[in-house]
Order: structure tokens, then C-alpha cells, then sequence
């Protein structure tokens, strides 16, 4: 008997166990059901285009003014490095030194044929103009004096070039070579980058390209320091690049003793204020999986998530494309909205749909 007893108290609670749990179900489900039917009281306005200043962003890393690699003019033993990594040169200072004997020697001997080769043009222009030598021997004379000044000119090129010098003021980026290396003609010997004015390139589409002018202003944003510049656009190409539909822009801002040539960079160039967009307060934007949207009010009544791209701003609103003029934009009450949600509209702006 108390088997039996056992076998249905177990029945019971099995049974029991089973009703809770259609229960809880149901009730989650009603909740769910709750959360999804009721009523959330929202703020909205009437979307309505103005004028505003669009912002352009593109990223790209900075470049020096001038950059150049340094190479050697000549041939030769490299006998110093004057400079280190870091030096600042001057136009004409000079950065390395190769073994110049040769060429100084070269050099000399040119100038000694060239001296004679002048005194002898002087001694028979006297006797060309006595008519002692006729004018075939005189041009000659003259010819041979132009080939000897021609030879010591290009020896004593050859014997400063053995001295390589800065082509402008800047700074050592690299030194290439060392003492006792043999160089050759064209061989790199040390980089130099002239840092009083920096160069950003970037690569705007061809949808925003045909806002941008020459001059037009922009923020400088340095990443790795955490700080801005002001700059300015300095040139609009005028062909996509190749392969793209975007065109080469160039801004310019002035160095800095923390500006790096190499440095990444992002540009938000401002154009004039022109254009005509919808402005939303930045309340009304919400960040999506990567995308910034918001949310609509279909018939004053139901909520739409719609995706927008933000192009400007003006003050605290933000310019968005993606937007019909008169669409009901929430902007207050949107953090727990879901396309389907039933709305109590509030409306703050415009006219109540």
C-alpha cells in the first residue's frame, strides 16, 4: 500500500512540475507579448531641409613637405658620414664625404689645359687680327679653348660632387650608407624630409569630390599625439585614380615640432555653407551594428528603424542623408524602440501628422 502511495505522490508532482512550467511560459510569453503591444510615449519632429556645412572625412598619412633619398653624383669610397638620424641640415651642408683625390688631381690637370688653352687663343687672336693666320685656324683655337673649358668645368663638377650636399633644408630621415662602403653613381646615401610644412593625401568619392574647393578649411586629426591641426585643402584632382571612383585630394598644414612625416592622419574638410540637408538633434541617432540609424513614426502611430549616413553638422544637429522631406523622426523616448513598436507621439517640432 505505501508502494502505491509512492508511485502517485510522484505522478503528482510530475504532474505539478509540468503545469508550473506551462505557466511560466505563458506568462513570458504574455510579457513579450506586453513589451512588444505596448504603448511607448515618444518625442518626435518633422524632418524639414536647411542650409548646413558638410563635412567631408577621409583618412591618410602624412608626408613632409619635400622628401627625397639622396644619391651620390659620383663614384667612390665613402670616407665620412657627417650627419646622424635626427640632424637638421641646411641647403648646401654637406652629409657625406667620398675620396676625393682623384678627382681633385683630374680637376687640377683640366685647369691647366684650360689656362693654356686660353693663353693660346689670346696669342693668336692678336694674329688673327694682324691677318698672320688665316680664320680656319683661328676658329680652331677657338674651338679648342671652348672643349678645354668644358673639361675643366665638368672635372671640378665631378670633384664637388665627391662632397654630397642637402639639396634643401630639412632633416636626416636615414643615413644609407657608411665609412669604407664603395658607392656607385646613383646609389642612395641618406634620406632627407623637410618638415616645415606637412602634406596629407587622401582619396575623396566622387559624390562628395564636387563640394571641394581649393583653400577650403579642414581639421587635422593626429591620432597618435591625440590632438588637432588646422589645414586647408591645397589641391583637387581634376581624374579619378585609376581603378577607382575616387580623385586625389591634397591638404597642407604647418609643422609642428610633434608633426612625424609618416604619421596617420584623419582630414574633416568643411565646405561652404550652401547646402541644403535635414538637420536631427544627435539625440535622435543611434548606433546600429556599425550603422547609425533612427527611427520613424509611420502614421504618428508605428515605429521604422531607418539607416541614414551623417554628412555635417551645424552646432549640436547633425545632417543626415537618407531622409524624406515631412518624415515624423523620433528623437526622445527611441533607445528601446523596435520597427513594429506602437507609439504615444509627443510632437516638439512641425506639425503632428
Amino acid at each position: 500500500m505505501s508502494k502505491v502511495k509512492y508511485i502517485i505522490a510522484i505522478v503528482l508532482l510530475l504532474t505539478g512540475t509540468i503545469v508550473i512550467s506551462r505557466m511560466v511560459r505563458q506568462s513570458k510569453a504574455d510579457s513579450l507579448k506586453d513589451a512588444y503591444t505596448g504603448v511607448v510615449t515618444v518625442q518626435g519632429m518633422v524632418a524639414q531641409p536647411e542650409t548646413f556645412i558638410r563635412h567631408i572625412t577621409e583618412t591618410g598619412t602624412l608626408t613632409g613637405n619635400r622628401e627625397s633619398v639622396i644619391a651620390a653624383e659620383t663614384g667612390g669610397r665613402v670616407m665620412e658620414v657627417l650627419v646622424d638620424v635626427g640632424d637638421a641640415v641646411r641647403k648646401g651642408d654637406p652629409l657625406v664625404r667620398l675620396d676625393d683625390e682623384l678627382y681633385r688631381l683630374e680637376s687640377e690637370r683640366a685647369k691647366i689645359a684650360y689656362d693654356k688653352a686660353t693663353m693660346d687663343l689670346e696669342r693668336l687672336e692678336r694674329l688673327f687680327a694682324e691677318n698672320s693666320i688665316s680664320q680656319s685656324e683661328i676658329e680652331n683655337v677657338r674651338l679648342g679653348a671652348k672643349s678645354a673649358e668644358v673639361g675643366y668645368r665638368m672635372a671640378l663638377k665631378t670633384y664637388n660632387d665627391a662632397t654630397i650636399r642637402a639639396p634643401f633644408a630639412g632633416t636626416v630621415a636615414s643615413r644609407l650608407t657608411e665609412v669604407g662602403q664603395m658607392v656607385e653613381r646613383g646609389m642612395p646615401v641618406a634620406q632627407l624630409v623637410d618638415i616645415s610644412s606637412l602634406k596629407l593625401n587622401v582619396q575623396i568619392s566622387e559624390n562628395d569630390v564636387k563640394y571641394l574647393t581649393p583653400d577650403a578649411p579642414a581639421t587635422i586629426i593626429i591620432e597618435a599625439l591625440g590632438d588637432t591641426m588646422e589645414g586647408k585643402v591645397s589641391s583637387v584632382g581634376s581624374r579619378a585614380i585609376p581603378g577607382s571612383r575616387a580623385f586625389p585630394v591634397e591638404l597642407r598644414l604647418a609643422g609642428h615640432d610633434r608633426l612625424r612625416s609618416g604619421m596617420f592622419a584623419r582630414a574633416v574638410i568643411a565646405t561652404a555653407p550652401t547646402d541644403s540637408a535635414i538637420l536631427l538633434p544627435r539625440a535622435a541617432l543611434l548606433p546600429d551594428a556599425g550603422r547609425t540609424v533612427a527611427f520613424l513614426a509611420r502614421g504618428g502611430s508605428v515605429a521604422q528603424k531607418v539607416t541614414l549616413r551623417m554628412i555635417g553638422s551645424v552646432g549640436d544637429r547633425v545632417a543626415v542623408d537618407g531622409l524624406a522631406v515631412g518624415d515624423t523622426v523620433i528623437t526622445t523616448g527611441n533607445q528601446n524602440l523596435s520597427t513594429g513598436s506602437r507609439l504615444n507621439l509627443v510632437m516638439v517640432q512641425g506639425v503632428q501628422p
